[in-house]
């Protein structure tokens, strides 16, 4: 394999795990606000203000759990 080639396949792999570890981070924080909501009968709001959720991704997980 040339060295261009080489380079623009690590880039590749490098930017999916990226998205990959994104994804997983996503789907765990996701996954600790529905627990808590069921065993702690919080709400969405109470529940990631306990998991410490910054205030500009909270959106992002309310319309997720919409999903649900």
């Amino acid at each position: 394999m040339c060295n261009l080639s080489e380079g623009v396949m690590r880039k590749g792999v490098a930017k999916g795990r990226a998205e990959g570890m994104a994804r997983g981070v996503t789907k765990g924080i996701l996954s600790s606000i529905q627990s808590l909501m069921e065993t702690m009968n919080l709400s969405p709001d109470q529940a990631m203000a306990a998991l410490k959720v910054p205030e500009a991704e909270r959106q992002k997980y309310v319309e997720l759990l919409k999903k649900q």
